[in-house]
């Protein structure tokens, strides 16, 4: 198990109060600029401040990166993401989900084998996003209330890209099923973003562009993630789903 000093501080791109006092200052100056120079908030992924990522990441150092996973679970799934963390996307997991949820009677023998051998995993069946090695989540919760299209897929159909993607649009009788099972559930996780370029994290568009974008008033502003280490159980902040006050208050979210 992970071993880490207790107490980290946590970054909420959506939460100042949380910034570190220099990476604050930097994003107001960078903000500052970008007023100055009449560049409109919601434009501000074409800032041209990537040169100062390596300088944000390293204020993040030592700090927890608030960030969330947008899924469909079922009860089992949700207990063992508590109990070992998010692992990262590949065959295994893929394999496991499938074969736990047929030996607990959710998948039929003909839907088990289809999910099996027609899926993101499969060499062949590969379409032209990587999905593989990675967990993707988003740093704001702006997709959640701004209702942006992106996580609604996730939280409708069960088994996330990987197991759905091949399936949702073409086979209207699997579709169904796999829209039947789990519930919508967000999963909040701690994220340690200070060196991607060791670990292969990346993030689009980059931390200081999400963090400059909230600094200019734009609310939407987001990233995705793509965190290619497990996230260990005790980075898991919580797991949300309809009927939870912190999955409703935002009421744009799919409710079965």
């Amino acid at each position: 198990m992970l071993m880490e000093p207790a107490g980290l501080p946590i970054v909420d791109v959506d939460v100042p109060a949380t910034w570190p006092r220099p990476l604050a200052d930097l994003v107001d100056e960078l903000a500052d600029d970008a007023r100055h120079a009449g560049h409109a908030p919601g434009y501000y992924q074409d800032l041209d401040i990537l040169a100062h990522e390596d300088t944000v990441l390293a204020h993040l150092e030592g700090r927890l990166v608030r960030a969330r996973h947008h899924t469909r679970l079922l009860d089992h799934e949700k207990d063992a993401i508590r109990a070992q963390g998010l692992r990262l996307l590949n065959a295994q997991l893929v394999n496991d989900r499938l074969d736990q949820a047929h030996a607990l009677g959710y998948l039929t023998e003909a839907e088990h084998e289809t999910l099996r051998t027609v899926n993101e995993t499969v060499p062949e069946q590969r379409g032209w996003g990587k999905r593989e090695d990675q967990v993707c989540l988003t740093l704001s919760t702006a997709p959640q209330l701004h209702h942006i299209d992106g996580i609604h897929r996730l939280l409708t159909y069960w088994g996330g890209e990987a197991i759905y993607w091949q399936h949702c649009e073409g086979s209207p009788a699997l579709a169904a099923k796999l829209r039947s099972l789990g519930t919508p559930s967000v999963v909040t996780a701690l994220l340690d973003l200070a060196t991607p370029a060791q670990e292969g994290h990346s993030v689009f568009p980059s931390v200081v562009h999400v963090f400059v974008g909230k600094a200019l008033g734009h609310a939407p502003a987001d990233a995705d993630v793509f965190y290619t280490s497990p996230i260990p159980p005790q980075r898991i902040e919580s797991i949300v789903s309809p009927g939870d006050p912190a999955y409703d208050r935002y009421p744009g979210l799919p409710r079965s």
